[in-house]
């Protein structure tokens, strides 16, 4: 027995069955619509997902908060804005002071771990940085301020004949030794004076 007549044997006993040829097209053109109308609808909804994702990409990393904190003494509303990357965090602190002026405050950095490796800083270090803040303030009265959490204090007379000025700021058991230089910059540690000689 040859190939053909194999085929026709296996197919000899199939039938066609009996319907309609015109209502199974009318039915497949259907399909064809109603798949239309579904593809619309899953591509404008993964286009709505994917647009979601990038917005949400663009601000990952981002952390945004209402906190308080010391500002010239007092304790203040703030808003803290945190951007992270893998390399390094940056943050702005925006604030309104009494006089209803706004300020805003940037900064940022890493920290390094016991092994020398940089790694970016974590929202309680920037806290913790932002709380132990010192600020000087140079008044157009020609008073000097030095502001430490809750301490405020007048250093005008203070300076030494020199230009230099070294305070202790305290807050309850939290000590800071400040040094003011002539030249208006200042550093802050919470161990000791720092003079030029260090």
């Amino acid at each position: 027995m040859t190939d053909k007549e194999k085929y026709k044997r296996t197919f000899a006993v199939l039938h066609a069955s009996e319907f309609d040829l015109e209502e199974n097209a009318m039915n497949k053109r259907k399909g064809i619509r109603i798949s239309k109308k579904v593809i619309t609808v899953c591509a404008a909804a993964a286009i709505a997902a994917a647009m979601s994702a990038a917005a949400y990409a663009a601000d990952i990393g981002n952390i945004q908060r209402k906190v308080q904190v010391w500002r010239n003494g007092d304790q203040t509303d703030a808003v803290l804005d945190i951007q992270q990357s893998e390399n390094s965090t940056e943050y702005t602190l925006k604030y309104t002071d009494e006089n209803g002026e706004e300020h805003e405050i940037e900064g940022g950095g890493v920290a390094y771990d016991r092994f020398g490796g940089e790694r970016p800083l974590t929202e309680e270090e920037i806290m913790e940085n932002i709380d132990e803040d010192v600020n000087v303030e140079y008044r157009d009265d020609g008073t000097v301020w030095a502001y430490y959490k809750g301490c405020k204090m007048d250093i005008t007379d203070k300076f030494d004949e020199d230009g230099y000025c070294y305070v202790q700021l305290k807050d309850g058991d939290d000590v800071m030794y400040l040094t003011v230089e002539p030249n208006r910059n200042y550093c802050v540690s919470s161990e000791k004076f720092i003079t030029s000689d260090d």
